[in-house]
């Protein structure tokens, strides 16, 4: 699985932003009001990012060990591939979906600094707007746990033996 680019978290951001902002827009024009983030999401949140460590934990210990491993320790005890797959592919999910919330949030701050009067409940929606940011944090920092490289392969090498420097390998006249 290829890493999480910045134009992937970026897309669903943009779009999030900017469905909610002409909802929200259309809504206010209406007679309704701005929505503000519920606590259910200020605490959902959160607690997904922190769920979502508890999970990768052998991943990370394991990450952190095959360091110890590379300065001179025991090999550390391998986590099961598979495990190591579903944690991945949740991180990644939860990027993605942590970037849809970030949009929503950032539409939903915006509209409410652009009002005639900033109403108190900014905070719940700057809150949800950093928990979507730490959600997105963890999950990247997670799916960079998750490469995992070979001892030899930390530091490249200048040069391997036997090959060229650079450029195609030159003849010799004979």
């Amino acid at each position: 699985m290829k890493p999480t680019k910045f134009l992937t978290l970026l897309m669903p951001t943009v779009i999030a932003w900017s469905f909610v902002y002409v909802a929200v827009r259309l809504f206010t024009l209406n007679g309704g009001s701005i929505p503000v983030a519920t606590n259910t999401v200020l605490v959902t949140l959160p607690a997904i990012a922190v769920l979502e460590l508890v999970f990768a934990w052998p991943v990370l210990r394991y990450s952190k060990d095959l360091k110890k491993f590379v300065a001179g320790g025991v090999r550390p005890k391998r986590v099961d591939p598979f495990y190591a797959t579903k944690v991945l592919a949740l991180a990644k999910a939860t990027s993605i979906a942590g970037a849809l919330f970030l949009g929503a949030a950032i539409a939903l701050v915006l509209m409410q600094l652009g009002a005639p009067v900033v109403p108190d409940s900014i905070v719940f929606n700057f809150i949800a707007l950093l928990a979507s940011a730490a959600l997105i944090a963890v999950a990247l920092y997670i799916e960079r746990a998750c490469k995992i490289r070979e001892p030899g392969d930390s530091k490249p090498q200048a040069s391997e033996p036997g090959r060229a420097e650079s450029g195609p390998a030159e003849s010799s006249p004979a």
